[in-house]
């Protein structure tokens, strides 16, 4: 489990990274007011690895330090370190430290580090306070990717949004966007509403070809049949399982080409349960029900 959450956090920290590679002016203008005219390398030696995750140069010539932060450990020393070492760095320069938190639960840290010769203080902000629209205004794919952890009203509109301008991308930077923002939405738990909506989008995103896409479809496909199967058994009869696979079959035959005509609802009402199962595994790449029940595949 533990392996598993940091694997975890790790891909968001990466993300979020990439996502900040190009300075979010939008964001930047939100957190701090000002805008950014780089990003700066900073790395410190030491005999451990000292690297915060963002630091800007900003058009004031000041310097603003940037921390994600995914879980709810402690940052004051760490964020008091990072302040020693950058000061020492640029030390003509203002410098600025914001946490930003992009979890999933709510975190009150005291952010700040009172002794008897030493007072220490930095914001943390959490990004839901952000409203997505200012994100979603943005022109920066990036920055409308973020959005998805802000506070959003309408969920499955601004999803949509998105996936539609990803949609507009080059094959290669489409399913580097997709994977970003199906990373980002687990912090949300919105993983599983980016996936249905990209399925009715699916003349556009070939899921199956997409590494973090074809195991949650796999994995939902195996959940639909396990189902069936179970209330077969409960009911005692072969009809449960074939009628579990019948409906999982149907419900996406409908979110993907709307309507299911008479004939192709006959065709599995009247299918065993072999049948069915390789119809689901034809559904997710097929772009028409011919391609779906055609006895030449």
């Amino acid at each position: 489990m533990g392996d598993q959450k940091e694997k975890n956090r790790s891909q968001y920290d990466t993300t979020l990274k990439d996502l900040f590679e190009k300075p979010p002016q939008r964001l930047l203008q939100i957190l701090i007011g000002r805008q950014a005219l780089e990003l700066l390398p900073v790395e410190f030696a030491s005999t451990q690895k000292r690297l915060p995750d963002l630091v800007f140069l900003l058009e004031d010539d000041s310097i603003f330090h940037l921390e994600l932060q995914s879980g709810s450990e402690g940052m004051d020393w760490r964020m008091l370190m990072y302040y020693s070492l950058i000061r020492q760095r640029y030390p003509s320069k203002i410098l600025v430290q914001k946490v930003l938190f992009v979890g999933l639960n709510e975190w009150h840290p005291r952010s700040v580090i009172q002794e008897e010769h030493l007072s220490f203080r930095y914001d943390v902000i959490d990004i839901r306070s952000i409203d997505c629209k200012k994100l979603m205004d943005s022109p920066s794919l990036e920055e409308n990717i973020l959005a998805i952890l802000c506070r959003i009203d309408n969920r499955k509109e601004v999803i949509q949004e998105i996936l539609y301008r990803i949609s507009e991308l080059p094959i290669k930077a489409r399913a580097d966007a997709l994977t970003k923002l199906v990373i980002l939405s687990r912090l949300r738990r919105l993983e599983t509403v980016v996936k249905t909506e990209a399925e009715e989008m699916s003349l556009t995103f070939n899921l199956m070809e997409n590494d973090v896409f074809r195991p949650i479809i796999m994995k939902a496909q195996r959940d639909g049949r396990q189902e069936g199967r179970q209330e077969g058994r409960q009911e005692g009869r072969q009809e449960g399982r074939q009628e579990g696979e019948a409906a999982l079959l149907t419900r996406q035959l409908q979110r993907r080409f709307g309507t299911v005509p008479d004939w192709a609802s006959e065709k599995i009402a009247k299918a065993d349960l072999s049948s069915l199962e390789e119809w689901s595994l034809r559904f997710v790449d097929a772009r028409s029900l011919d391609d779906v029940f055609s006895d030449n595949v």
